[in-house]
């Protein structure tokens, strides 16, 4: 009689997967934190500075909007949408913790951060401080915060076509 292969069911609940997702959420945070006060500093001292052979300019600017400047103007629908957007991603990694794979806790965590900074940034000045320009690309300005959702939803994308 043949064998059969059963695979091995991983645990619902993994509490050392959920606080992974919790210290690089906190370190993420930290370090949009840290690099917004640093360059929004040296802005002050000089309203526009570049950066590495003038590849990078940074100057301040004032972003009402979301993604592309969708809903301009209307920071309530966008703090809800960012506040339900970090839930659910919490409620996610609580859910499925024990399934998580590394790529998916980091992507998660990145997502959150850059959301989290991007929400708070709303809360406390009713807008986002946007500060990165790509000197001869047609692309808008952007910030760590946003840095760090770009890269948490490639990890998310990167973590679907991985066989982890």
């Amino acid at each position: 009689m043949a064998t059969r292969y059963v695979k091995e069911k991983k645990p619902v609940f993994d509490f050392f997967n959920i606080m992974k997702y919790l210290a690089l959420y906190v370190v993420f945070s930290l370090v949009v934190f840290g690099v917004d006060k640093i360059v929004l500093n040296a802005i002050d001292m000089s309203p526009t500075k570049q950066v590495g052979n003038a590849y990078l300019t940074l100057y301040e600017v004032h972003n009402t909007g979301a993604a592309f400047n969708l809903f301009a103007n209307q920071p309530d629908v966008i703090i809800f949408s960012s506040f339900i957007a970090v839930a659910a991603i919490a409620f996610i990694v609580l859910l499925f913790s024990g399934r998580l794979t590394q790529t998916l806790i980091s992507g998660m965590a990145l997502l959150s951060a850059g959301i989290t900074m991007n929400m708070l940034a709303r809360i406390k000045y009713t807008y986002v401080i946007d500060y990165i320009s790509i000197n001869g690309a047609n692309f808008p300005v952007f910030n760590a915060a946003d840095i760090m959702i770009v890269f948490g939803a490639f990890g998310l994308v990167l973590a679907l076509f991985s066989r982890d």
